[in-house]
């Protein structure tokens, strides 16, 4: 037993050295934290670029006028020259209705006319001569009244008969209907046998106008606004209104040969949709738009203009507005509020809040914050060329022009398919007060 303790006696204070060195070293501090990379940023500096400002937003073509044709009178239809999609000009006969029993209607009220004017004839015949006994004494004083009246009231007679003539010459000329603008016609709703009877909720055919025609786009009442506080803006410094260039692209991205003419905007604004409606219009002489087409209108500035510009994915927006994070000197992120402008591609417009050589954090903006040293990877703003269509002219004359001028000869014309009135004015020969006393 004595020879195994002497064996085992040496080794046990170096068990216990080695326990009281390791339990002292752990008491003494704690490891040092390694210290946190820089984390890696991708920069650009805001640089001024001159650039034609342009828009794009969803239109539909809409018709400058569609009329429903119906019948002013009651008739059966002889014949019909409607085929769907056919082309009319102004005054070209689409439908002619029977015209007999207006023509006997005619004929009727000319023999009243003829009735009337002989009766007036004798009427006024024996007032005349009432006039000259009258003083003389030769004749009563009742005797005149009763010549004046009987010829006061052949008179409203031969009235009435011209009033029923031109009734009858006005239905008459109803007989045939006519396109009252150029334009294309649709589908026929009577066969000809058929009989219209008045009055009548289906119109013969609709005509529609198909050059020119509207491109109805709607436009946000905020960007409606400072539309018109820029102009009053130049109008106050004396400037010019720049001019802009209008043009369509229709579906599957073809682009219509000619440019747009702005037109007017609508007189009040959609509540439920924050717009307001505006009209340019196009020439399309072989009526390649349709109404009720969806097309894209473009519009873009004929002037270049330079302004600050930084990518759109460098912007931020929280309840402040808008803001980017920029670097110092020492590669430090801070904040800068900002006003962005119009979205010129993938980049923004700055009007105030930057100046030109700011470096603008592009990338990793979800996590650095303020004051945080970053490792900076330099890139550039993507250019955006965004040329007009190589293909587009303007129309051959004014549309705005051409419409009212068109709007002129249909007057015109109404006022020629109009019968005039003719009445005799018997009082233009004799005095209706005038008793001969």
């Amino acid at each position: 037993m004595m020879c195994y303790s002497n064996l085992l006696a040496p080794r046990w204070p170096k068990f216990a050295l080695a326990a009281i060195f390791l339990a002292s070293g752990c008491g003494d501090k704690e490891a040092a934290k390694p210290t946190a990379p820089p984390k890696k940023v991708e920069v650009v500096e805001a640089q001024r670029m001159s650039f034609r400002p342009s828009f794009e937003v969803p239109a539909v073509i809409e018709a400058v006028e569609t009329a429903q044709i119906f019948p002013l009178v009651a008739s059966r239809i002889l014949y019909q020259n409607i085929a769907p999609g056919k082309y009319f000009k102004q005054g070209q006969e689409l439908v002619q209705l029977d015209p007999y029993p207006f023509e006997s209607a005619v004929a009727t009220a000319e023999s009243g006319i003829a009735e009337a004017m002989s009766n007036y004839e004798q009427a006024k015949a024996n007032f005349v001569r009432a006039q000259g006994l009258r003083p003389q004494g030769y004749i009563s004083a009742k005797d005149f009244d009763t010549a004046k009246s009987t010829m006061q009231a052949a008179e409203a007679q031969l009235n009435k008969a011209q009033t029923s003539l031109y009734q009858a010459q006005q239905d008459l000329s109803h007989t045939s209907i006519v396109a009252p603008f150029s334009g294309r016609v649709g589908h026929p709703n009577y066969a000809v046998g058929d009989f219209v009877i008045l009055p009548t909720t289906v119109p013969i055919t609709q005509l529609v106008k198909i050059d020119p025609v509207y491109v109805l786009a709607h436009i946000g009442q905020k960007a409606y606004n400072e539309f018109y506080a820029a102009l009053e803006k130049l109008k106050q410094q004396e400037r010019a209104v720049p001019n802009m260039e209008l043009y369509i692209v229709l579906p599957g991205d073809t682009v219509y040969p000619f440019k747009g003419e702005f037109f007017s905007w609508d007189a009040t604004a959609a509540a439920t949709r924050g717009t307001v409606a505006a009209r340019i219009l196009f020439h399309n002489p072989d009526g390649l738009l349709l109404p009720e087409e969806n097309v894209t209108l473009h519009g873009k500035l004929l002037e270049e203009v330079q302004r600050i510009v930084i990518p759109q994915k460098a912007v931020s927006q929280d309840q402040q507005g808008h803001f980017v994070y920029l670097l110092d000197k020492e590669n430090k992120v801070k904040r800068a509020n900002i006003k962005v402008g119009m979205r010129i591609g993938p980049n923004w417009a700055v009007p105030s809040g930057l100046n030109v050589g700011d470096r603008v954090l592009v990338e990793g903006l979800q996590k650095v914050s303020p004051g945080d040293l970053v490792e900076v990877t330099p890139v550039k703003i993507e250019q955006f060329l965004d040329p007009a269509p190589p293909n587009l002219r303007p129309a051959p004359h004014s549309l705005s022009t051409q419409l009212q001028q068109e709007r002129k000869a249909f007057q015109e014309y109404q006022r020629s398919t109009m019968e005039p009135r003719h009445r005799n004015q018997p009082g233009d020969v004799y005095t209706p007060y005038d008793t001969g006393k």
